[in-house]
């Protein structure tokens, strides 16, 4: 890679992608990764009894597409720490490490980024949805909330914009919904990505995304004048993501 691909979202793999880029060349890692939640069940939701028969909540659907299907755990971890290990490497040090992950399986994530790669566990951050699918079974609550780490990598400086003002370690939101919602099964909405941005890096700052999806990191880089990098294999997210952001406008002052 003879340069990097600044404001790009680039179409391929990330573990190949990643290998071309420089150590220590973006400020800022946030990304949402395959968490390996994906079933085939399709749960049918009942008819209201209380509505006319036509009326009836949408079927669950929990399979996500082939990205998020693995054969067994060890072929998902074997997977996700080399994507972390890449993302950890061309991150500068003092840079935050931020991932969206399934909450049962974040604690191995966050012992390989502190126990191999010396990183400092900063905190978590939940994004508590105020419109969560019902549970259709009636076995166990609502999945209301979903959980975001977050890691130091050490020797550098950290950015911390603080002039923001206090700020919870949770947002609340619905899921994403009306004009913002594309054709994308684990889609976050811009207000839940906007904060880590905002705090974590500075305008100008290079903010990667190794699983771009349909261009939501990238979206709140460009209104918040950040440059992005952001990779994505399926080449229907990658035309959905650029059609976005050819939509978003940029801001006045801009860095290239």
């Amino acid at each position: 890679m003879t340069e990097l691909p600044i404001n790009q979202v680039v179409c391929g793999n990330c573990l190949k992608v990643m290998k071309e880029v420089p150590d220590g060349c973006v400020d800022l890692v946030f990304t949402d990764p395959p968490y390996m939640i994906s079933s085939e069940v399709v749960i049918t939701r009942e008819r209201n009894p209380m509505k006319f028969a036509k009326f009836r909540g949408k079927d669950v659907v929990q399979d996500f597409g082939e990205w998020d299907k693995f054969e067994n755990k060890d072929e998902f971890f074997k997977f996700t720490f080399a994507w972390v290990d890449e993302a950890a490497r061309v991150l500068r040090g003092g840079g935050m490490f931020c991932t969206f992950f399934d909450r049962d399986k974040i604690n191995f994530v966050s012992r390989h980024l502190q126990e191999k790669l010396g990183f400092k566990h900063k905190d978590y951050f939940a994004w508590i949805k105020s419109n969560p699918v019902p549970q259709a079974r009636k076995v166990k609550w609502m999945s209301g909330w979903e959980i975001v780490g977050m890691w130091q990598k050490p020797e550098g400086k950290l950015i911390y914009n603080y002039q923001l003002g206090q700020h919870p370690d949770y947002i609340k939101t619905p899921i994403c919904m009306g004009n913002e919602r594309l054709d994308h099964p684990t889609q976050k909405p811009e207000a839940v990505v906007k904060p880590f941005i905002e705090y974590w890096s500075n305008p100008g700052d290079i903010v990667l995304d190794p699983f771009a999806g349909v261009g939501t990191t990238a979206a709140v880089c460009k209104r918040l004048n950040r440059r992005w990098i952001c990779i994505e294999i399926n080449k229907k997210y990658c035309e959905m993501a650029r059609r976005r952001l050819d939509k978003v406008e940029r801001p006045l002052e801009v860095f290239a």
